[in-house]
């Protein structure tokens, strides 16, 4: 029974992360406080592992990834050993540490598609997993960003209540990520100077190519497989 629901899961692996992406975003945008900060931190911690789980298929890729992971957490959930406010040293620590270990699984998931050839429903929640990871990590990178220089965003005083907490942080420049990827440009949050306004321009690059690229390949493999059948 249990290595039927394994085969099961691991069939869908994607549909699962994508349940769980979109899960741990809903509970972000809630804002969690007292105790609900360890719900919040749990569910993020399950869902990086349900990443390192599905995304790192390779040997050599699982462990070093592994090893980043178990190192990202441990500086995270450290933030509750301390009886006062997390240092600011340890701030970036777990940002740069949980920005390089999204970007990795953004990579790996990338590399794997193209390399692939036939399509299917998992390679597109794939590639959909994909960009809600890079929005998560262009989160991260914009919070490093504003912990490093605070000054090159324009916060608006309706929302900048939030920049405080740590968590209430994560969900606003998780939120503004989405934003630029999205080339939406609402302005609770604006770049005024770099490195804000560089990594704004470079996230909606990232948002418009991510996008025109996955359904190339998807298009090519498609055709690709019209004209094996049509050879049959």
């Amino acid at each position: 029974m249990t290595g039927g629901i394994a085969v099961v899961l691991r069939r869908h692996k994607y549909a699962v992360l994508l349940v769980l992406l979109c899960f741990a975003l809903a509970l972000e945008t809630v804002g969690a406080r007292g105790a609900d900060r360890f719900l919040s931190d749990a569910v993020a911690s399950a869902l990086a592992f349900a990443i390192w789980f599905v995304v790192f298929e390779r040997r050599y890729e699982r462990a070093v990834m592994a090893a980043t992971l178990i190192a990202t957490l441990a500086i995270s959930w450290a933030r509750f050993l301390s009886p006062t406010h997390p240092s600011h040293a340890l701030l970036l620590a777990t940002d740069a540490a949980m920005s390089l270990f999204l970007w990795s699984a953004v990579f790996a998931i990338l590399r794997d598609l193209f390399n692939t050839r036939a399509t299917g429903a998992e390679n597109v929640l794939g590639a959909i997993c994909g960009y809600l990871i890079a929005g998560n990590a262009w989160g991260r990178i914009n919070e490093l960003a504003y912990l490093l220089v605070p000054s090159a965003y324009s916060i608006n005083p309706e929302v900048a209540a939030l920049l405080p907490n740590w968590f209430g942080r994560v969900a606003l420049f998780t939120y503004y990520a989405f934003c630029q990827v999205l080339t939406i440009g609402y302005s609770d949050v604006t770049p005024i100077r770099a490195p804000a306004t560089t990594l704004s321009l470079f996230a909606a690059l990232f948002g418009v190519f991510y996008t025109a690229i996955v359904v190339s390949v998807f298009v090519g493999l498609a055709q690709s497989a019209k004209r094996e059948g049509g050879k049959e």
